[in-house]
C-alpha cells in the first residue's frame, strides 16, 4: 500500500470528494498539467504489464512532439481526495507510455491508451540470444532493466537473491527477467513490476502472512459496497517439484519437493483435496536452496486460488496488488485475502480481485 498520512482512512469513510491529476511528458519540451474528462486504471500483477489506462483529456489539450503523442509520450497519473479544506492528496497510480491516441472531431476529447513500463521493457528484445552470469540475480535483474530504460529507478524489497550461473536467453527480454519458468525472478522467488511512479520494484512474492493493510468492511462507516465470492480448481496445486534443469552440462540439482502441509489448510496434502502436483524446470536452479526457495514462491502464488473473492468498494487509490486486506462484512465472519487486480475510474466504486485460503464452509 502506498504510504499515506494519518487523514486518509477516516476521509475515506466520511468527508471528502475523489481529485484527480494528469501530467503529460512530451518526448520534446517540458511536463504539463492536462485537463481530465475521464479516466480508469488497472492493475494486475498476474498480468506481465501490471498497469494499464484509458484517459480521455480535454480537446484543447496539447498535441504533437511537444505535447500528446504515441511517438515516446508518456502520462502520470495521480488520482486522491480532496479534504475540502484546500488540500489534496494524490497517490501516483502509473507512469503510462502511451500506445493509442484517437480524437472525435469536431470538440471530442483526446481518448489515450497507455501501459506501464514492463512494456517498454517486454518490446525491447535482444537483438541476439543473451549469454550471461551474475554473482547476484537481483543485480543481472537491475542490469537488463537498465539496458532498456537507463532513467529508470529500481527499489529492491526482496529478500530473496541467488548467484545466476552462465545461462542463455532466446529474444525474451522481459522473459528473461520474470516472464516465465526460465526467468530469473522465477529461480530467485520473486517479482519484478512497475509501480505508480514508473519504478521498477522487485519484491517477495506475497503470502497470506503479511500484515494486511486496509479493512474492507460494511455497516457504518464501512467502505465495502458488493462482494462475490467463487470456487474453482483451476490452475491449483499443492505440491511443487522443482529442479535445476542442467542444460549447460551442470551437475543437476533436485527434485525439491515442497507440499502444503497446513494443518488447517483447505488445500492440504492428505486432505480431502488430494494431491496437485506442479513440476517446475529452470536452468537458474544451481543449488537445493535456490530451488527451495523457488517453489516455496510457486507454492504461495497457487494457495487460494480455489476460493476467488471479488468485491467493489468505495475507491482507495493507495492500495496495491498483492496487498492483504482484511474483508469484514457485516454479520459474516471476517477472512485475510490477497488481492490480485484492482480496477479504479474517475466514475463508480473501486473492484477488486482477491484470493484466500478460507474453506468452502465459510470458516476463516
Amino acid at each position: 500500500m502506498w504510504p499515506v498520512s494519518p487523514r486518509w482512512d477516516p476521509a475515506l469513510r466520511g468527508a471528502a470528494r475523489p481529485a484527480a491529476r494528469a501530467t503529460v511528458y512530451p518526448p520534446q519540451g517540458d511536463p504539463f498539467s492536462a485537463r481530465l474528462i475521464s479516466w480508469s486504471v488497472t492493475a494486475d500483477r498476474t498480468a506481465q504489464v501490471r498497469r494499464a489506462c484509458a484517459v480521455t483529456l480535454a480537446p484543447d489539450t496539447l498535441r504533437g512532439l511537444t505535447g500528446v503523442t504515441v511517438q515516446g509520450g508518456y502520462l502520470q497519473l495521480d488520482v486522491g481526495l480532496d479534504y475540502l479544506d484546500g488540500t489534496q492528496e494524490l497517490i501516483p497510480q502509473g507512469l503510462f507510455r502511451l500506445d493509442t491516441e484517437d480524437t472525435e472531431r469536431p470538440g471530442g476529447g483526446i481518448s489515450l491508451q497507455g501501459y506501464g513500463r514492463e512494456k517498454v521493457v517486454a518490446d525491447d528484445h535482444f537483438l541476439r540470444p543473451r549469454t550471461d552470469s551474475n554473482s547476484s540475480g537481483q543485480d543481472l535483474i537491475e542490469q537488463l532493466l537498465l539496458e532498456s530504460v537507463p532513467d529508470a529507478v529500481v527499489v529492491r524489497r526482496a529478500s530473496r537473491d541467488a548467484p545466476v550461473g552462465r545461462t542463455t536467453w532466446e529474444t525474451d527480454r522481459w522473459g528473461a527477467i520474470d516472464g516465465d519458468d526460465a526467468s530469473i525472478a522465477r529461480a530467485l522467488g520473486v517479482e519484478v513490476w512497475a509501480d505508480g511512479r514508473g519504478r521498477f520494484v522487485i519484491s517477495d512474492v506475497p503470502t497470506l502472512s503479511d500484515a494486511p493493510v486496509w479493512t474492507v468492511n460494511s455497516g457504518s462507516g464501512g467502505v465495502l459496497v458488493t462482494a462475490r465470492s467463487s470456487t474453482s480448481t483451476a490452475g491449483a496445486y499443492n505440491v511443487v517439484v522443482a529442479v535445476g534443469d542442467a542444460s549447460n552440462g551442470t551437475v543437476p540439482v533436485g527434485p525439491v519437493v515442497v507440499q502444503d502441509l497446513g494443518a488447517t489448510s483447505p488445500t492440504r496434502v492428505g486432505g480431502p483435496f488430494g494431491r496437485r502436483v506442479r513440476h517446475y524446470s529452470s536452468p537458474l536452479l544451481r543449488t537445493a536452496g535456490q530451488a527451495d526457495a523457488a517453489a516455496r514462491s510457486l507454492l504461495a502464488n497457487s494457495l487460494g486460488l480455489t476460493q476467488g473473492f471479488a468485491f467493489s468498494a468505495v475507491p482507495n487509490p493507495a492500495l496495491e496488488p498483492g496487498d492483504v486486506v482484511l474483508v469484514d462484512p457485516e454479520g459474516e465472519a471476517s477472512s485475510l485475502h490477497i488481492i490480485d487486480r484492482i480496477t479504479l475510474s474517475s466514475s463508480g466504486p473501486m473492484s477488486c480481485d482477491t484470493r484466500s485460503t478460507r474453506a468452502d464452509d465459510g470458516s476463516s
